[in-house]
């Protein structure tokens, strides 16, 4: 993982922090997160950074925390029955796609 960190992913989760029983497991889900970003934008993160300073944008950012906590909540069967991607999702990286 690049732009997200355990530490943000567990807050995200609201996973107590001196969990680390499925550390490996979170790291894992945010780097599919930040892969299936970049699939989505058609382009590297890198590239996006290079743009904004450096810095992940914010809306970018809380994307990856909204794919982090669908991706969990879908897998351990706590989803509402909504199987896609939160619609939001989209409307944050819209204007990054290329």
């Amino acid at each position: 993982m690049v732009y997200l960190t355990l530490d943000e992913i567990k807050q995200q989760l609201i996973i107590d922090s001196d969990f680390h029983d499925d550390d490996s497991y979170l790291e894992m889900i945010g780097d599919a997160a930040e892969q299936f970003l970049e699939d989505h934008l058609n382009r590297p993160l890198t590239a996006v950074v290079a743009g904004y300073g450096n810095a992940l944008p914010p809306s970018l950012q809380h994307s990856l925390r909204m794919l982090v906590d669908y991706f969990y909540s879908t897998e351990r069967g706590s989803s509402n029955n909504n199987s896609d991607i939160p619609k939001a999702f989209f409307t944050l990286t819209k204007n990054y796609w290329r």
